[in-house]
């Protein structure tokens, strides 16, 4: 059976007034952090945040974050499969959730992220030709461009997950008229 995205309940609250959401791409080494306006319109590449062995930082580090931006609700990105199935990935990404549920005070959903990682890289590397054309040296600080262009794919998944989120609300909003 295919596993459909949770929302959970609350949603209904935001008809008509939106709330200022944060998203988090969650990977082993990196978590991608996306933030929206208060609107609800705009969706942008945050931080991204990297993963220790020691878990604490992490809480504390998103903890910060969600206060620094004033975030009333998290989604996390669920790496679901093209089948529809949650396989490893995907189970290690719901056991962090909860295990970040006990640290903060926000709600938190679950959002399907297939193919975010896949657009994320496609927009960069638009974003890259672009800049390419404009640069005399192509080959100067290639490492230091290469390190933060990893990072901003992280940072730029979560803000394509949160856009879809965010259309998703407009979506069910409309129906509702």
């Amino acid at each position: 059976m295919p596993y459909k995205a949770h929302i959970s309940a609350g949603k209904a609250r935001r008809e008509h007034n939106m709330t200022r959401l944060m998203a988090l791409d969650v990977g082993e080494a990196r978590i991608g952090v996306a933030v929206c306006d208060a609107s609800g319109i705009l969706a942008s590449p945050y931080t991204t945040l990297h993963v220790t062995r020691d878990e604490e930082q992490t809480w504390v580090a998103i903890q910060r974050l969600i206060a620094e931006t004033e975030a009333q609700e998290l989604v996390v990105g669920l790496p679901i499969s093209l089948d529809g199935q949650l396989h490893t990935q995907a189970k290690q990404v719901q056991a962090f959730a909860e295990r970040l549920k006990t640290h903060i005070s926000i709600p938190l959903t679950f959002w399907d992220e297939r193919l975010s990682t896949v657009e994320a890289q496609r927009l960069l590397a638009q974003r890259a030709e672009y800049e390419g054309s404009t640069r005399r040296d192509r080959n100067q600080r290639h490492h230091a461009r290469r390190r933060r262009r990893v990072q901003e794919i992280d940072a730029l998944a979560a803000t394509v997950i949160l856009e879809d989120y965010l259309e998703h609300l407009r979506r069910k909003g409309e129906d509702k008229k």
